[in-house]
């Protein structure tokens, strides 16, 4: 089973284990009215992560813990490119680069798109380039859990 939270896209947390994904938040603004209401909740949800490590500790232990540091936010007249360092306990993981199109764009586009970044990669001497695009379930598509699906699938590579 995999974790994945993205600060950038409202807190949520994605769960992914056997190509099946569950998206939780620990955004204030998304916890339903009728929890607070009926002391379920107090208005200040824990992060999966947390619940899982702390409250579930004696029968959940987590094998590897990846966090993403010093992340960036570029845009191109093309893309919307998100870098970000990843760390675990042993050090450095790797580079994420996270690449999205204009919605105006056509796939082909995009795939020339992330040619060309490949290529600004290589040129600068980056060798282990890993790309996904992989679906979750192609018919039904959902971003954030297809996003986290690739982070994993790049990190498992």
């Amino acid at each position: 089973m995999c974790s994945i939270t993205f600060s950038h896209y409202e807190r949520r947390t994605v769960l992914i284990k056997n190509k099946l994904a569950l998206v939780t938040t620990s955004a204030p603004n998304d916890v339903p009215k009728g929890l607070i209401a009926s002391d379920c909740c107090a208005g200040t949800p824990e992060s999966i992560d947390t619940i899982l490590s702390g409250r579930l500790s004696n029968i959940w232990t987590q094998r590897q813990s990846i966090k993403g540091e010093a992340g960036e936010t570029f845009e191109t007249t093309k893309l919307l490119v998100r870098a970000i360092n990843l760390f675990s306990y042993t050090g450095f993981k790797g580079l994420v680069i996270e690449l999205h199109s204009a919605e105006d764009a056509s796939e082909e586009d995009f795939k020339k798109d992330v040619d060309a970044t490949r290529n600004i990669l290589e040129e600068l001497g980056l060798t282990d380039i890993k790309v996904s695009s992989e679906q979750l379930n192609p018919l039904r598509s959902d971003f954030i859990s297809d996003l986290a699906y690739q982070y994993v699938r790049v990190l498992e590579f």
